[in-house]
């Protein structure tokens, strides 16, 4: 077992201006709660546990770049690349379907850039023998797909983790999102990647895609809807099995998760009820796969959470005696892998 996680930071967090301004939310425009305080709060719970060690983002410009022209339209990037420092909301290039729901500014889409630049670090160490790194970034990325812009998302930086590890040999990569909400991004980017699985847990209905339907892009795509809100032991479950048909169908050699704290009870963003200890069970369930795990931040707005969040993920991911994962029940997990279905 691993004793050390890799805390991966982002440049920059510091900046005016890479806020964001607004976001409209279920027909209402809520101001934004995407800023440099949560990366600040989720460092602080972090770095709590003595066996997480930080370091500074350091992939290349030129690297980034040519990853971001993999993964984004050129058209996307070169309209991303005019913006200036007033929020503008880019009408064109918004998920299919879809009101746009987010402006954009320079500052913002210099920070989305540093973000990738962190995911691609953190990856890159993972191929080079770390088990666990993890990429602390901000804004989200996993709604932000070839050529469109939403839910704070203008980069896709799980893709760009993705990415790194199938360049370096590392694959095949499992992608697994634990975010509240729906990878609509995500699904879309890695859609071509034949050796890249998705796995993703959100709430019903899905509010960000077209009539609040998922159509899975691919027969390597698994979306599992809870219609309730689901309870420990449920959400654990679903986990647990999304994880074992990862290594045994998809024969899975590196995990990128997609980690949101917005399952939390009391964010602005989510409806769930659980309490920060949850991520310690999540720790403990992705440390007994065995597998690498690179993880990348997505969403978590509760500021007074974050923290005790991120300090139980990483107890739990660093627990050298794992028992919690052994004892969480698989028998009733009815996903439906391989197919392309959502369960």
């Amino acid at each position: 077992m691993a004793s050390e996680l890799l805390l991966v930071e982002q440049r920059g967090g510091e900046g005016a201006g890479d806020g964001a301004h607004w976001i409209l939310e279920g027909g209402r425009v809520l101001a934004g709660v995407d800023d440099n305080r949560r990366m600040a709060e989720l460092r602080d719970g972090l770095l709590r546990n003595p066996g997480v060690r930080a370091v500074e983002a350091d992939a290349g410009d030129a690297e980034v770049e040519r990853t971001l022209g993999a993964l984004h339209e050129p058209r996307y990037l070169e309209a991303l690349a005019r913006v200036g420092e007033e929020p503008v909301v880019l009408e064109e290039m918004t998920p299919p379907g879809l009101p746009p729901d987010i402006p954009v500014t320079a500052g913002l889409v210099a920070a989305a850039r540093e973000g990738v630049r962190a995911a691609m670090s953190a990856a890159r160490r993972l191929a080079e023998g770390t088990r666990f790194a993890y990429a602390l970034c901000r804004p989200p990325g996993h709604h932000a797909g070839p050529a469109w812009c939403a839910g704070y998302c203008y980069l896709n930086t799980a893709a760009a983790a993705v990415r790194t590890l199938r360049v370096a040999g590392a694959g095949p990569v499992a992608v697994l999102d634990l975010d509240f909400h729906y990878p609509n991004g995500t699904a879309a980017v890695i859609a071509p990647m034949e050796d890249v699985s998705l796995f993703s847990i959100q709430a019903h209905p899905v509010t960000n895609v077209a009539g609040g339907e998922i159509s899975p892009a691919t027969e390597r795509e698994v979306a599992h809807e809870y219609h309730v809100v689901p309870d420990r032991e449920m959400y654990l479950e679903t986990v647990a099995g999304l994880l074992r048909e990862a290594r045994e169908d998809f024969d899975a050699k590196a995990l990128v998760l997609s980690l949101g704290y917005d399952v939390v009870a009391g964010d602005p963003h989510g409806s769930w009820e659980f309490g920060p200890e949850i991520f310690a069970d999540l720790g403990r369930l992705l440390a007994a796969s065995e597998l690498p795990v690179c993880v990348v931040q997505e969403g978590g707005y509760a500021l007074d959470l974050l923290a005790d969040c991120a300090e139980a993920f990483a107890a739990g991911l660093l627990d050298d005696s794992p028992h919690l994962a052994l004892q969480v029940p698989t028998h009733g997990f009815q996903g439906q892998i391989g197919n392309g279905k959502v369960t």
